[in-house]
């Protein structure tokens, strides 16, 4: 119910920032198509924090009727008390991996297509198959958009005036943009003719008006909205051609901090649900919870981002609140009696 919640809320104000952009091309019915789309990707951006209010709102009643008081009596220790609501937890956790590895990207796709669509008619992206853009007599295939000033893996189809059937084929390993033109990197160019088939090959080429920057702009992925495998591409490219890899680092280990999140918003709930609950104190301290967990969830930006200025370690980036927070939870639990 918090989950629903969080997300519903969420909706709402994306919807409301969507339904100023309707105009003509986007009806207020397409944006809320869009918004459906979106959901997989919401409900993972909020699994984390809807664990923690989930968890001392549901065990909260436990603690404030002080039936926890009632099963450690009874002689259930809090290890096999926390044990327990950690099983469930393992398998949500494991359930939102799942979601954001396979089911997100693709809703993703979905939504990107579906606003690429409405802007440009012309505008096709394909999951695991790149970016295809048609342009007069020509149909340019892009393997993959790192950037509005970067793609890879480039196939242009030129095609006779009379459509009768293929005129050229060039090839590039990669282009870049600057403010004069595009530059292809290792340009193959097949011409054919009803009398024979001539290659070309050129190991750099400058076209000025090879590609409208803009186009790439609803085809350009964000990192948090890549699957492990895209991402561990990616990193994989930009080392081969020395480039930066801290940003699509900390997101593909991030990808894994947050099941490993969700676990630690269980254990720092716990000791705000032991001890004696009588009268106010219950709410008091699910009350404090909530503000823990919304530090939790502010050191985690805060670190995120300091890591990527001052180039730690985007593995440290990653974990390093989770690290935190769990070593002050266990402390925590340590004191209770």
């Amino acid at each position: 119910m918090a989950w629903l919640a969080l997300v519903i809320l969420d909706v709402f104000f994306a919807f409301i920032n969507e339904v100023s952009k309707t105009n003509e091309l986007y009806s207020t019915a397409q944006a809320i198509v869009y918004l459906v789309y979106t959901l997989p990707g919401r409900f993972y951006e909020f699994f984390p924090t809807s664990i923690l209010i989930g968890t001392l709102l549901g065990l909260g009643n436990l603690s404030a009727n002080s039936e926890f008081t009632a099963m450690r009596a009874a002689g259930l220790s809090i290890r096999r008390i926390i044990f327990s609501v950690l099983k469930l937890g393992l398998l949500l956790a494991i359930g939102i991996f799942i979601v954001g590895e396979w089911l997100v990207p693709v809703a993703d796709l979905q939504a990107r297509n579906f606003k690429a669509h409405l802007k440009n008619k012309n505008i096709v992206l394909v999951g695991g198959a790149g970016l295809w853009i048609k342009e007069n007599k020509r149909i340019i295939h892009i393997g993959s958009v790192i950037s509005r000033k970067q793609i890879s893996d480039i196939s242009i189809y030129t095609f006779n005036d009379d459509h009768t059937g293929l005129k050229s084929l060039t090839t590039s390993t990669g282009a870049t943009a600057n403010d004069e033109g595009w530059h292809l990197k290792n340009m193959e160019n097949t011409l054919f003719s009803e009398q024979k088939v001539q290659k070309s090959k050129e190991e750099t080429a400058f076209k000025k008006d090879f590609l409208d920057s803009d186009i790439l702009n609803v085809a350009t992925v964000s990192p948090n909205q890549l699957s492990s495998s895209a991402l561990n591409k990616i990193i994989k490219h930009q080392k081969e051609n020395n480039l930066k890899t801290g940003k699509y680092e900390l997101i593909y280990w991030k990808r894994y901090s947050v099941p490993l999140s969700a676990l630690v918003m269980l254990i720092l709930a716990m000791p705000f649900l032991f001890g004696s609950a009588r009268g106010g104190g219950a709410g008091q301290r699910v009350f404090i919870g909530i503000v823990v967990g919304i530090a939790f969830y502010l050191a985690n930006r805060l670190i995120n981002e300091l890591g990527g200025v001052y180039g730690f370690s985007p593995f440290l980036s990653a974990f390093l609140p989770s690290i935190m927070f769990f070593g002050a939870g266990i402390l925590a639990l340590n004191r209770i009696r």
